[in-house]
C-alpha cells in the first residue's frame, strides 16, 4: 500500500470512527507505527485531520475541541485504572505535584473523590486547577507562567522561578513516550523544563504511563528511567515489557501485578 492509499484509508477510518489509534492502524494497514505517525503528521499539516497523542481524530474547527480535549476520550478506562493505583502512593497531609497530562488529571479527580484529605497540590495545569478550585479538604498551589491554551498548561521562566522554593513528597508525571534507552520524553520543550525541575524537587517520582506510551519516543527528553521510583501503567501493558523494567530495578505496577506496591521514601 503506497502513501496515498494509506492516507485515504486513514481519513476514511477517522471519518467513520471519529478517533483512531496509531497502534491499531499499524496492524490493520500492515505498516510500522512510525510510518503511520508520519502519515498522520502530514495529514494534520494539510488540515485533513487532527493529530493527538497516540492517534488522530476528526478535525473540528471550533476552539472548543482542543487536542487536549480529544485526548481525554482515549483510553479512559486505562487512565482510571492507573489513577486508582496511584492513590496508594499518597498519604493524608502530603504535598504532591501533578503535571499537565490527561492521566494525571484522572488522578486529580480520583484524589478529590477519595477519603484523602489535607493534600497540598502543586500544579502547572489549569485542568488540575478545575478539579480542586472549590475543594474544602485539599489545598492548591498554582505555578504561574505563560499559558499554552491548547493544553491548559503553564510554563516558562516565571514557572521555573516559582518552583525554586517548593518541594513535595511525591511528584506524579505523565509522558508522550517511554523507553529504557531514551527515557521519558515529551513534545513541548518549555513543559519538559518544568517537569525536569519538579522531578528534582520531588522526594518520590512516579510516572503514569498507559500501555501506548511504552517503546515510544517524543522529541524532548525529560529524564532517564533510572530517576523514577515507580511506573504505574494499565493491564494492557505486555508482561515482557514490565519484566524489562523490573530487570533494571524500576517497578512497573498495574492492576494485574503480582508484586506488592512499592514503598516510597518519607
Amino acid at each position: 500500500m503506497d502513501m496515498l492509499e494509506r492516507h485515504a484509508e486513514i481519513l476514511k477510518q477517522v471519518k467513520e470512527k471519529g478517533t483512531v489509534k496509531i497502534s491499531e492502524l499499524s496492524k490493520e494497514l500492515n505498516t510500522s507505527r512510525e510510518t503511520i505517525r508520519k502519515d498522520i503528521y502530514i495529514l494534520d499539516k494539510k488540515q485533513k485531520l487532527s493529530s493527538i497523542r497516540g492517534g488522530a481524530t476528526f478535525l473540528k474547527k471550533g476552539i472548543e475541541e482542543t487536542r487536549y480535549g480529544q485526548r481525554t476520550v482515549l483510553d479512559v478506562i486505562e487512565k482510571k485504572e492507573i489513577a486508582k493505583l496511584a492513590l496508594n502512593y499518597i498519604k493524608d497531609g502530603n504535598t504532591i505535584f501533578l503535571d499537565y497530562g490527561t492521566s494525571v488529571v484522572e488522578l486529580a479527580k480520583a484524589i478529590e473523590s477519595s477519603p484523602l484529605h489535607d493534600i497540598t497540590v502543586i500544579t502547572n495545569s489549569l485542568n488540575v486547577v478545575d478539579i480542586f478550585r472549590y475543594s474544602t479538604k485539599n489545598s492548591l498551589i498554582l505555578l504561574g507562567g505563560g499559558l499554552r491554551s491548547e493544553e491548559g498548561s503553564l510554563s516558562g521562566p516565571l514557572t521555573l522561578t516559582n518552583i525554586d522554593n517548593l518541594y513535595c513528597n511525591v511528584g506524579f508525571f505523565g509522558c508522550s513516550g517511554l523507553s529504557i534507552q531514551s527515557g521519558i520524553t515529551n513534545h513541548y520543550f518549555s513543559e519538559v523544563e518544568v517537569s525536569k525541575k519538579m522531578l528534582s524537587h520531588s522526594i518520590n517520582k512516579v510516572l503514569l504511563a498507559d500501555h501506548d506510551k511504552f517503546n515510544q519516543i517524543a522529541l524532548y527528553k525529560t529524564a532517564d528511567v533510572s530517576e523514577l521510583d515507580v511506573i504505574i501503567t494499565d493491564k494492557k501493558t505486555p508482561l515482557d515489557i514490565i519484566n524489562k523494567y523490573k530487570h533494571i530495578g524500576i517497578p512497573v505496577i498495574n492492576s494485574s501485578s503480582k508484586i506488592k506496591l512499592s514503598t516510597l521514601k518519607d
